[in-house]
């Protein structure tokens, strides 16, 4: 659900890009062939049997989804951290665009990030200091686009099976498609693959009941994410408005207390769900607003190409390639259309 840039020469940040190579050699010098990890006697038997059902699901993405699985999560890495990667969003106190972080070779994206929690703190207080909206957030992994074969690692296994899936599909798909200096595109566009292959996946195993409460969840969250569009509607409109900033700030303060009450309600509609409860109940500001529109505002409009390519994978990543050609102005009109095509 992230790339980072990493192991890029240029004059930024020294301490940055130091941090950054670190962090990389040291997953890359503990790595483990999975299969020796799960013939140990010593591996818990949790994460044995986390490790054999990722075997399964890659088997299915190489076979099933036409994902480039190759050499990638053949091996295990123990950090003995919740999060391997902390992510830096920044947007102004009054606009939704996240702020540009520009590397050599990959570009630019949307965030930065750091393998020590503290060093994304310490970058975040800087970026609030300097009047932006932040949100740091932890990463369970991320992406090196095929420059290495990326391990396992146990921030994956705390999730339930259809969550590491869903996480192994996603991180895969950005090596298919990965659009230098467009996140939105690259991200929502692998949250697409992600749900609809933990959706084959499901059907696959004839997990019936599982497959059910996968699809209950993704309607709960389209309703989720159709109050958060609004609301990002609402304050795109505010901003864009003649009123003087101070009056924006408290109409933007009035604007999220109303999604979270929307919430709240939507919630008596959905009993047992509970993804998003952490979102709505945490810190809400233009920064982490925006974070959500990158990985999903163009997920329909995906989906209406997939469906175009008539489920066909292959096609499907092909058309995206070619997506990736255009401008990105004819590009994001090309997207509106397949998500309006696909409202009809």
């Amino acid at each position: 659900m992230i790339v980072l840039t990493i192991l890029l020469t240029g004059c930024s940040t020294l301490a940055f890009y130091t941090q950054a190579v670190v962090g990389q050699t040291s997953l890359l010098l503990a790595r483990r062939e999975i299969p020796q990890v799960i013939e140990d006697p010593d591996t818990d038997p949790l994460v044995r049997e986390k490790l054999s059902l990722i075997t399964e699901i890659l088997a299915f993405a190489r076979d099933d989804l036409d994902l480039p699985v190759g050499e990638s999560y053949s091996t295990y890495v123990a950090t003995g951290k919740r999060y391997v990667v902390w992510n830096v969003f920044a947007a102004p106190a009054l606009s939704l665009q996240l702020r540009s972080f520009c590397y050599p070779v990959v570009g630019c994206v949307s965030y930065r990030g750091y393998f020590q929690e503290a060093a994304a703190e310490k970058s975040g207080v800087d970026l609030a200091a300097a009047g932006f909206d932040v949100f740091v957030g932890g990463v369970a992994a991320y992406s090196t686009l095929g420059w290495f074969a990326d391990p396992v690692l146990d921030t994956f296994l705390n999730r339930s099976d259809v969550a590491l899936a869903e996480l192994l599909f996603h991180e895969l798909a950005h090596k298919v498609v990965y659009i230098s200096d467009d996140s939105r595109f690259s991200e929502s566009f692998a949250t697409a693959v992600a749900k609809e292959g933990v959706r084959r996946w499901l059907q696959d195993r004839g997990d019936e009941p599982t497959h059910r409460e996968y699809l209950a969840r993704q309607g709960y969250t389209r309703e989720v994410m159709a109050l958060i569009g609004s609301t990002q509607a609402a304050l795109q409109a505010l901003y864009a408005s003649g009123q003087n900033d101070e009056e924006k700030l408290s109409q933007k303060q009035q604007e999220i207390d109303a999604l979270r009450a929307q919430f709240a309600e939507l919630q008596k509609s959905w009993p047992g769900q509970r993804h998003f409860q952490g979102f709505m109940a945490g810190q809400i500001n233009n920064a982490r607003l925006a974070t959500v529109a990158e990985y999903n505002e163009l997920v329909p409009a995906f989906v209406g190409l997939l469906n175009l390519e008539q489920g066909n994978f292959l096609a499907f990543y092909d058309a995206v390639r070619e997506l990736g050609k255009l401008n990105e102005t004819e590009r994001n009109q090309k997207l509106a259309d397949l998500a309006t095509g696909l409202e009809e």
